[in-house]
This record gives C-alpha cells, sequence and structure tokens, in this order.
C-alpha cells in the first residue's frame, strides 16, 4: 500500500521541526498562488518561488557546518522539507536527492523505528512520483510569536548576518527595527554595542526610521537557526535620532520578504 505524506512526517519522530517546516511551506505557497495574476502563472513557475524562498530560510540548516548543526538533524530537515514541498504540489530534483540520501543516513543510524525502515522504499516512491499541487491554496494559521519585547536577534540571509531588536509585539508579529551592521560572520551581542539603527532612504533622499512586524517569525529557538537569540531584556534598541519620522508606524512584511529584501 503507498504511503502518504503525513506518515512520513509521523514516522521522523521530530513534531516540532515537522510543524516549522509544514507552516514555512504553507506561507510561502499560500502567498505564491494568491490572487487573480497566480492563476495565469505555470505551476513550475509558483514551484520556483516557493523552493527560493523556503531554501532561503531552511539553507541555514542544509548547508549548515557539521561542526554546528548534528547531521542527523539535517537529514530529517531534508526529508521534511522534500515531503512537505511534494505535498503542496512542489518538488526540485537536487532536494529529492537530498532526501533520498537522508533515508538511507537515518537508516543507517538506526535513527528511527522499524516502520520506517520497512517503509523507506515507499518513501522514495512517493518523493519521486509527480507532485500534484492541491486544487485549493492552503491556509495559514494564526499568527503568534514566542519571541518577546526586547530580544535582540541575529538573522542570517545566505552568507551574510544582521540584527535586529524587538520593540514590541503586536498581533503575533515582533515590530523589529534593524541595526545598521552586516558581516560574514556570525553576530553576537557585543558587536551591536554603539551601532545606530539602519534607515530607509526615500525618494527625497532622507533617511527614514524603519521598523517592520516580521509575521512568520514564530519559534525561539528556530529550528531552521535563521534567527539566533543575541540577548534578552534589552529594552533600548538601536539610536535612531539620526533618522527622519514619517506616519507611519511600520511595514507589514514576513520572514520570507525581508530575507529577499537583505539580498545583496
Amino acid at each position: 500500500m503507498a504511503i502518504k505524506h503525513l506518515d512520513v512526517l509521523k514516522l521522523l519522530a521530530a513534531a516540532g521541526l515537522v510543524e516549522a517546516i509544514d507552516g514555512d511551506v504553507k506561507r510561502c505557497a499560500h502567498w505564491a498562488r494568491l490572487g487573480p495574476a497566480a492563476a495565469e502563472r505555470e505551476p513550475a513557475q509558483i514551484g520556483a518561488e516557493v523552493m527560493e524562498n523556503v531554501l532561503l530560510r531552511w539553507n541555514c540548516i542544509l548547508q549548515a557546518d557539521p561542526a554546528e548543526v548534528a547531521p542527523l538533524y539535517v537529514h530529517k530537515t531534508a526529508l521534511a522539507l522534500a515531503v512537505c514541498l511534494h505535498r503542496q504540489g512542489f518538488a526540485d530534483a537536487e532536494l529529492t536527492d537530498a532526501a533520498v540520501a537522508a533515508i538511507a543516513a537515518l537508516n543507517a543510524a538506526v535513527a528511527l523505528n522499524d516502520t520506517f525502515h520497512r517503509r523507506s522504499a515507499d518513501i522514495e516512491t512517493l518523493l519521486r512520483s509527480p507532485a500534484l499541487m492541491p486544487a485549493r491554496r492552503p491556509s495559514q494559521a494564526k499568527a503568534h510569536t514566542a519571541w518577546r519585547a526586547g530580544d535582540v536577534v541575529g538573522m542570517q540571509v545566505g552568507d551574510r548576518h544582521h540584527a535586529f531588536h524587538v520593540r514590541e509585539v503586536s498581533q503575533g508579529a515582533p515590530i523589529v527595527e534593524f541595526y545598521d551592521i552586516v558581516q560574514d560572520t556570525p553576530l553576537a551581542w557585543e558587536h551591536l554595542q554603539g551601532v545606530v539603527a539602519r534607515g530607509e532612504r526615500l525618494n527625497d533622499g532622507r533617511a527614514y526610521v524603519d521598523r517592520h512586524a516580521l509575521y512568520g517569525l514564530q519559534y525561539q529557538p528556530d529550528p531552521a537557526h535563521q534567527f539566533r537569540l543575541l540577548a534578552s531584556g534589552i529594552a533600548q534598541g538601536p539610536d535612531n535620532a539620526h533618522l527622519a519620522r514619517h506616519s507611519g508606524l511600520y511595514a507589514v512584511t514576513d520572514v520570507f520578504r525581508m530575507a529577499r529584501d537583505l539580498l545583496p
């Protein structure tokens, strides 16, 4: 009997990881399929957008230094990503190959139960079968976050590292303000001492206070390792006295759009 996506995800015995990946895939699929323009796009175009957004975040695990992330966690992540994406109608040959390799590695390490071992061939067959997009776009869960006002957070986008301060939490989303710093190695709290706020330069040539409601920033610690807590209980964020003010309080975005905006 063929195995179902949810059955595979249960066999991974990693409920928190699966929940995070499934939520991210559904968020990206929801937005990629939203609006009348989406109906005119080829499934391959939608899939490419979803893959790019999801992997920009989860490559923080898939491409991590083995000394920083346990190999079995990487394998579970690759397999969960491939299954969750396939369930929504998306597949990538490279990720599928990584997921199949993960099955072998998890079995070699006897990391999961006998059922996983017995159904390994069925799991590979599922992953290599055509990915069919459901008729309806996936729904999104109610916004929530485990991050708190006063947290200082490091954010990785590709090979670059940024940092922001959580000013408050509003309707399940942290309201954040970035420090004006970016570097090729992970940031620490000590690196942020004396660093001012990053502004947004508008058409009038002036730099303005730049704050964002960052939806999708839910788990602490972050299972994707894209966001890392650098400090907590920091009442004062980066100094923004040098920046002009405008009427808006903050811009609404999410972790995927923010990551794209921060790409060099």
